[in-house]
């Protein structure tokens, strides 16, 4: 018996080992409402938040009961609030991310953006076989009111607020049979909207997101569309002098946008692998870094880009400099779950599942801060017993196994 389940933690070791399903990598970055210099970083396996930019605590996405492969977007509030947005649902904490709650108003539908602007949070869905639109909520989503954009055939991918004028609202939404490509613009707060149809526009790609809205031109608007017809896919940045009536493509690379920002009168897009920079809004050039999984942002005056960490991109997260990249956040950064109380649901939850995520991430042992200051290495950890190509197999899975044997209970007992 104690044979089979040695085995059987083997196994589980084997199938756990890769973490949450995908190399550990950066998706996008916001800024934190804790503290003036903190950060929360989404990545393939949860989330990353700093208070100081040094030293990194993550909550695991477990904690949120979404699907086990999904990859929640996470969008910080200026009220301290802690979004966490995916097809399953829309999550939130209001106790900087030691709990979570999921919104009724997006069980079974998800929310696919998340956007604030002054008081006013929106949130769009777009998943296949529900009525997908737009919601607002002037509580700080404690509460959302639907507004009339809704629809069953539209995925709803994005919304924008043009800066200069908070009363414009410009949504996409595009569909695949039949093929459709639309932007959806509002001039009363998103009371009503017109729909600008763009299918016939654009003879081939189906993925259609607006990005960005000038800083002091609302008719100046920037969306892609993604050609998943050819492999690799491409994309095509595309922009809009008009207000979204008419496009012309300025950019086009493999991969798809992932952000898009503006400093002053200079555009900042994040496609692909490489960060491109625009000084009159239509010629863009790659930056030398970063060169794989790019993402870009702008906080508190300062333009920080995402990276695979590998290569010449020795990084997952760094400011931008004119000497180079300086970097925030490397994976032997994180020092453990977030800090919460023992009985918090995220550190029952992250604790568990750490030390394969630690494994994952190349880290032997728990890390200590080493920014500025030559490394303070804790004393050595046992060497564990490897199997599966490397991947620890002992003690720490035998939690592990546990772990998803609750799970398992937990979803049987819901299909009773």
């Amino acid at each position: 018996m104690a044979e089979r389940f040695a085995s059987l933690v083997v196994l589980m070791g084997c199938a756990v080992a890769s973490a949450h399903g995908v190399p550990p990598q950066s998706l996008a970055i916001s800024p934190s409402p804790w503290s003036p210099q903190g950060l929360v970083v989404s990545t393939t396996f949860g989330a990353l938040v700093s208070d100081d930019r040094c030293t990194w605590e993550w909550i695991c996405p477990e904690v949120l009961g979404f699907g086990p492969r999904e990859q929640p977007t996470w969008t910080t509030t200026r009220s301290g609030a802690l979004f966490a947005a995916a097809l399953s649902g829309l999550a939130v904490s209001r106790d900087r991310g030691c709990s979570f709650e999921r919104h009724p108003d997006f069980e079974g539908r998800g929310a696919a953006d998340v956007v604030e602007v002054g008081q006013t949070l929106f949130v769009t869905s777009a998943r296949f076989g529900v009525r997908n639109g737009l919601w607002t909520s002037t509580d700080d989503g404690r509460t959302f009111v639907a507004t009339s954009l809704s629809s069953e055939t539209l995925f709803f991918s994005a919304v924008r607020v043009a800066p200069s004028a908070p009363s414009r609202v410009v949504v996409s939404g595009w569909y695949f049979e039949p093929r459709r490509l639309s932007l959806f613009v509002s001039d009363d707060g998103a009371a009503t909207f017109t729909e600008l149809d763009q299918t016939a526009a654009f003879s081939s790609g189906s993925v259609f997101t607006v990005h960005a809205i000038d800083a002091t031109n609302p008719e100046l608007v920037f969306a892609s569309i993604v050609d998943d017809s050819v492999t690799p896919e491409r994309t095509r940045l595309v922009k809009s002098v008009d207000g979204g009536r008419s496009f012309s493509t300025v950019l086009v690379a493999e991969g798809r946008v992932s952000s898009m920002v503006q400093d002053g009168g200079a555009f900042w897009v994040a496609l692909g692998d490489r960060v491109f920079r625009s000084t009159n809004a239509t010629d863009f050039e790659a930056l030398e870094q970063p060169r794989q999984r790019a993402c870009v942002a702008r906080v508190g005056g300062e333009t920080l880009v995402c990276a695979r960490q590998s290569g010449p991109d020795a990084f997952a997260v760094a400011r931008l400099e004119s000497s180079g990249a300086a970097p925030l956040l490397t994976w032997d950064r994180v020092r453990g779950p977030r800090s919460c109380p023992a009985d918090a649901p995220t550190t029952r939850a992250c604790s568990v599942v750490w030390p394969v995520e630690r494994a994952e991430l190349g880290l032997s042992t728990d890390p200590v801060a080493t920014c500025g200051a030559a490394p303070v290495e804790p004393a050595p950890a046992p060497t564990p017993t490897r199997g599966c190509e490397g991947a620890p197999v002992g003690a720490q899975l035998v939690s592990l196994l546990l772990f998803f044997l609750g799970r398992a209970r937990r979803v049987e007992s819901r299909h009773r």
